[in-house]
């Protein structure tokens, strides 16, 4: 009888620690990012209907299944994403000049030469198409408003201008308008072991002030146009190129121009430079992603997946770049990019719900 009651226990002890162990699997809402429910229910603001969802679902679980042949090294799972309009609302202005034209209105309205430009550049990106100075009219007037800041202080100002309400969406912030869906999708990559970047045209300190409260990456993981920076201590950026040694009291200070852009061709080099690691994943939203998204698309040595996003949602956000909409998606077709209609695969849009104002 001893020996059927440890027995009995014996097999007792093996079904309560087989539960604990298998029951956990079934749960287990961050370990593992194959389990479909739990990606259904981590991608909630995604309609369940949409055919990109599950494409990314799809893609997911093939790459990081050791069993698959499209298994991917955690090291090498790269996915790189551009910022304005492809996870933050870029319209009616995009945040690098909205921050700018926020400055020249309330603490540089003396400067009637600036406020100037800055008007003629409001009119020029509101024409369709726009005049061919409207590159440069942008270099200057965003330039102006900061030159001579250190740029620390820049990314300060750029999180401070977060928090102000956005006028054609009452109610919320700018801070409120980055996109759901999208912040959930780099969420769920992040819990498969994806390294996530941002690749923007955007200025950096532009990208680390405005998404440090919401993406949460670090600034390594932040790619952008570069400002054209020099030594001072605050008072003076007369150092230059010349200043050979920065000394204890020095800062960097914002200039006018840029030593590096990133658009187009510009964020392959960007991302080849700074990541050593070709991307298996891409989101973009304009022409200036698309070679991104070839970059990605096309890896060599895995599979990979370019998502296209097409803003056709003029009720709740913005529909824009109609003009482009039949080639780019002759180029989607051809290029086997997946397009992703924010109006039939987005339960919802921003962080909060709003009304945009009518135009």
């Amino acid at each position: 009888m001893k020996k059927n009651f440890q027995r009995t226990y014996l097999a007792f002890i093996i079904f309560i620690l087989s539960g604990m162990l298998f029951g956990c699997g079934a749960n287990d809402t961050t370990a593992s990012g194959n389990d479909t429910a739990t990606d259904n229910q981590t991608l909630s603001s995604w309609n369940d209907s949409s055919v990109n969802k599950q494409a990314i679902l799809d893609f997911v679980e093939s790459v990081t299944d050791e069993k698959s042949d499209n298994y991917v090294p955690v090291e090498e799972r790269i996915a790189t994403f551009d910022m304005d309009g492809t996870i933050v609302v870029e319209k009616k202005i995009w945040l690098e000049l909205a921050v700018a034209v926020y400055r020249i209105d309330n603490e540089l309205s003396d400067d009637k030469e600036l406020v100037a430009e800055k008007d003629k550049l409001l009119e020029y990106i509101a024409m369709d198409p726009e005049p061919d100075d409207t590159g440069q009219l942008i270099v200057d007037v965003t330039g102006k408003a900061f030159q001579g800041m250190s740029q620390e202080d820049f990314v300060a100002y750029m999180n401070k201008f977060m928090q102000e309400e956005k006028p054609d969406f009452p109610g919320l912030t700018y801070k409120d308008c980055f996109y759901k869906p999208m912040l959930e999708l780099l969420q769920y990559l992040q819990n498969n072991d994806f390294t996530v970047y941002i690749v923007s045209g955007s200025e950096r300190g532009v990208i680390w002030g405005a998404t440090s409260e919401v993406v949460k990456l670090p600034r390594s993981q932040m790619i952008g146009a570069d400002i054209t920076l020099t030594a001072g201590n605050g008072e003076s950026s007369s150092g230059g190129s010349g200043h050979s040694v920065f000394e204890p009291e020095d800062t960097l200070i914002r200039g006018l121009g840029f030593t590096q852009r990133s658009v187009n061709m510009d964020k392959v080099y960007n991302i080849f430079h700074q990541i050593g690691i070709r991307p298996i994943l891409a989101c973009g939203n304009t022409d200036g992603d698309f070679s991104m998204l070839n970059y990605a698309k096309y890896n060599p040595n895995h599979a990979g997946l370019a998502l296209l996003i097409n803003h056709d949602d003029d009720a709740r956000e913005y529909r824009y770049n109609t003009r482009e909409r039949d080639d780019w998606d002759a180029l989607a077709k051809q290029y086997g990019w997946n397009v992703i209609s924010m109006k039939d695969e987005f339960n919802t849009i921003f962080l909060k719900e709003a009304e945009k104002v009518a135009e």
